[in-house]
């Protein structure tokens, strides 16, 4: 799983390990590997969280832009 990364096997377990503490991965032990899977209940608070984020960003941005096309021509 590493290795198309470039990384190490300890530096992915790393980063697996904080995915599954969110929640948002389950691993499982299935002989002498370990399986990950999405933990699909945290994925909509997270999708919640973007939506939210991204509507805010629109907004300010449209703002920004309607300011600047008020603006003074620039020479």
């Amino acid at each position: 799983m590493a290795e198309p990364f470039g990384m190490s096997l300890t530096g992915m377990k790393k980063h697996v390990h904080v995915l599954e503490d969110a929640g948002l991965v389950a691993t499982e032990k299935v002989g002498r590997s370990r399986q990950c899977r999405l933990g699909t209940e945290r994925l909509e608070d997270v999708m919640s969280w973007i939506r939210f984020y991204q509507r805010l960003w629109e907004r300010r941005l449209d703002g920004l832009d309607a300011y600047l096309r008020r603006g003074e021509p620039r020479p």
